[in-house]
């Protein structure tokens, strides 16, 4: 009976315990819980603001702020003197409108829109030569596909490159030489996104990504390799470019703005017609050329900036 009623008396006692030690867990996991949460937010803080100091470091300066902090460009004041028209945002508008048909030339093939607003020497040009090549190899790549279309099974090895998005940043304005000829430059960065649907997708993204030449040769082969083994094993990756260019535009010395030219880029000149995309190179109903709301200006090389 004693020893009955003992191990009746330490069942509650034994449940005490335990239950104790499970609030004890509670707390310790709690307090666990609530350092780590702690440290996360600070983390989170620490970053958001290093992030808002990096974004406030490179944001362009307006030109307002540039005249109050004396940081305009050289030869601006002179070009607004010889030129009481010119107007910066014009060709703030021409580098964006430039990247967007950058762009759109490397993913679908076509460079006629960008070559509308391009001199001849910047297909001579690094950057023009990159631009011209991507292009040419996008439209074999269409083509390729278009002979193979009523070929039987060709359609499992077809290949795409798919353009998801495309974003730029504040352009701004840097530089006026009116030494030979009028040359403006504006910096501009701008990035891309596509979808590549072929054989060996993954070695292909990462060549077209890699840091140096040796890499991205390396990766290639790779992707050539796995599409010469199996040319219907259809692969997807994701392609991220872009960077940081400074984008000249040129026109010819003692030129002038015209005010009307910037609503030349909405309608034609000719039959009123209004154009329904940036993309359109002349009038869909009359077929006149479409002009350039920056008039005269062009561009004449893209250099990158590191």
């Amino acid at each position: 009976m004693v020893a009955a009623g003992l191990a009746a008396a330490s069942g509650p006692a034994r449940a005490g315990a335990s239950a104790l030690a499970i609030v004890e867990a509670v707390i310790i996991a709690s307090w666990i819980l609530l350092i780590a949460v702690s440290l996360l937010m600070g983390a989170i803080v620490y970053t958001s603001r290093s992030a808002s100091r990096r974004r406030s470091q490179r944001r362009p300066v307006t030109f307002a702020a540039a005249r109050r902090l004396g940081r305009e460009p050289a030869g601006l004041g002179q070009l607004r003197q010889a030129d009481p028209n010119f107007d910066e945002q014009l060709l703030l508008d021409a580098a964006l409108v430039a990247t967007l048909l950058v762009f759109a030339a490397t993913s679908t093939g076509d460079i006629r829109p960008i070559r509308r607003m391009v001199t001849d020497s910047f297909w001579d040009t690094p950057f023009g030569k990159l631009i011209r090549t991507m292009a040419r190899d996008r439209r074999r790549e269409s083509a390729e596909q278009a002979k193979d279309a009523g070929r039987a099974g060709s359609g499992r090895g077809r290949r795409w490159n798919i353009p998801l998005d495309y974003y730029p940043s504040v352009p701004e304005l840097t530089s006026v030489d009116l030494s030979a000829q009028q040359r403006v430059s504006v910096r501009v960065s701008f990035g891309q996104l596509q979808a590549i649907v072929r054989p060996g997708a993954a070695e292909f993204a990462a060549g077209a990504a890699a840091p140096n030449f040796a890499m991205a040769m390396a990766s290639i082969g790779k992707a050539v390799a796995a599409e010469a083994n199996d040319r219907y094993a259809r692969q997807v990756s994701w392609l991220a470019s872009g960077g940081r260019y400074d984008l000249s535009f040129v026109r010819p010395a003692g030129a002038q703005t015209d005010p009307s030219a910037v609503l030349a880029d909405r309608s034609c000149r000719t039959c009123g017609a209004t154009y329904g995309s940036e993309l359109a190179i002349s009038c869909a109903h009359c077929q006149a050329p479409r002009a350039l709301p920056w008039g005269d200006w062009r561009l004449a090389s893209a250099l990158p900036v590191r």
